[in-house]
């Protein structure tokens, strides 16, 4: 590619479709992109310039549809989160009890709260961006 030229690259190949597309001008891949994912709400396109994939695409524009890269869902996040820390509270508990002699319990409990922590405080920040987003469009569409 040559400078001033911007490339759309889709998320998903089909085996029919290109990887990628070509453009003279930003507009037109802007316009292009759009128009993909209104006929694939699945699809997502990010937009390069001239240097190709190094560094971040100039513009991503999603479908309605589009679940992304994370393999990782609320629900799993909810309940290995959950049972990392109770487990993790529980087996520092045990160890507490017994005035830290076993050892054991403690070095596994203490080494499960912080995954466990961080699995919920990500699921509660996720929520808590989607409540503020909503409030946000609500308070937009009241205007």
């Amino acid at each position: 590619m040559t400078a001033g030229e911007y490339a759309v690259h889709y998320s998903k190949f089909d085996g029919f479709s290109p990887v990628c597309t070509v453009f003279g001008a930003l507009s037109e891949a802007e316009a292009y992109a759009k128009e993909q994912v209104v006929q694939k709400p699945d699809l997502r396109c990010q937009i390069y310039d001239h240097q190709g994939f190094i560094g971040a695409p100039v513009r991503e524009i999603s479908g309605s549809n589009y679940k992304g890269e994370s393999s990782i869902s609320p629900r799993f996040r909810r309940w290995v989160g959950s049972v990392l820390l109770i487990g993790g509270v529980i087996l520092t508990a045990i160890d507490w009890s017994h005035d830290f002699r076993l050892s054991w319990p403690a070095m596994i409990g203490t080494r499960m709260l912080i995954p466990g922590l961080v699995l919920l405080v990500t699921e509660a920040a996720i929520i808590f961006d989607k409540r503020r987003k909503a409030a946000r469009a609500e308070e937009k569409s009241i205007r």
